[in-house]
């Protein structure tokens, strides 16, 4: 029933698709800066004035992730030995991610209250 060339489009349709998503992203943020430097916007001061606590939000999704998949592995590995379910893994990244966004918005309102 599979035929071998169903073998090679997937793959192919995959790449194209997430290279028209990239092209796509990249092409409308250099029309949006063109259009801030047509209006007299220097494209920089928006980029700072956008969100200037996106690193401490990447790092500590990242940080909550890197949680998220120890304690999936400890789920998996001591409760879940006898089946095979990647659960664990999605239900601590997901809960861990997001608990590092909530933190991560409490430190950024402390900072700005004061």
């Amino acid at each position: 029933m599979d035929s071998p060339a169903a073998e090679v489009i997937v793959p192919v349709i995959f790449f194209a698709t997430i290279f028209g998503i990239v092209y796509l992203a990249i092409m409308s943020k250099y029309r949006q800066r063109m259009a801030m430097i047509e209006k007299g916007i220097a494209p920089a001061d928006m980029m700072e004035k956008s969100d200037p606590h996106r690193t401490l939000k990447w790092g500590m999704v990242c940080v909550g992730v890197g949680i998220g998949l120890f304690i999936g592995y400890l789920l998996d590995t001591y409760m879940m030995a006898d089946q095979d379910s990647p659960l664990p893994y999605f239900i601590a990244v997901t809960l861990c991610a997001g608990g590092a966004l909530i933190w991560s918005y409490s430190i950024i309102r402390r900072k700005q209250q004061g």
